[in-house]
């Protein structure tokens, strides 16, 4: 009899101690709900958020690669390929980059080289190199353009072009050698 009752007590306590634990994460659940409450609520918020720091750096420009096509405005430009055609002296050379350039637009647009910059990746501006070119390109149609500029030997460059107020980025590869 004697371990009928402590058998019995011993499984009482047993069912109090699994109570107890299961009374507790109850507590924890209805304080991680609240916490969730809280969480959802605060996540429109943070998309509002979200949604103004992208339109914030939506005004920065785009970074594009060789082979990219970018769009600003009406006009949609593809460096195609860019690299050294010539020798200048022992130091510098020739860098040209090539591209296509369609405008979408329903009227004529004009580019020029002074709508472009190219600098190396410690912002130093780099000369354009021969006359300065115009392209005139009429509505709906694609041009081919050629930008060259004289530069020493660097890792990298970005080119700049700003249209109609957008700017965008290029990154190209650069000048690793002078041989």
């Amino acid at each position: 009899m004697k371990k009928f009752w402590l058998v019995s007590a011993l499984a009482a306590a047993l069912m109090l101690a699994a109570c107890s634990e299961d009374s507790t994460e109850p507590a924890e659940t209805e304080e991680e709900t609240a916490t969730e409450e809280v969480e959802t609520e605060e996540t429109p918020e943070t998309e509002e958020e979200t949604t103004e720091s992208e339109e914030e750096n939506s005004e920065e420009p785009a970074l594009a690669l060789v082979g990219d096509e970018v769009t600003a405005g009406d006009l949609t430009m593809t460096v195609t390929d860019a690299g050294v055609t010539e020798e200048i002296d022992e130091t510098n050379r020739v860098y040209e980059i090539n591209m296509t350039v369609t405008n979408n637009g329903e009227e004529e647009m004009s580019l020029s080289t002074e709508d472009f910059t190219l600098t190396d990746l410690t912002d130093e501006e780099k000369s354009a190199y021969g006359e300065p070119a115009e392209w005139t390109i009429a509505a709906g149609e694609t041009a081919e353009a050629s930008l060259q500029y004289e530069s020493a030997a660097t890792t990298a460059f970005k080119l700049f072009g700003t249209f109609n107020e957008e700017e965008v980025e290029w990154r190209l590869q650069g000048i690793t050698s002078l041989d």
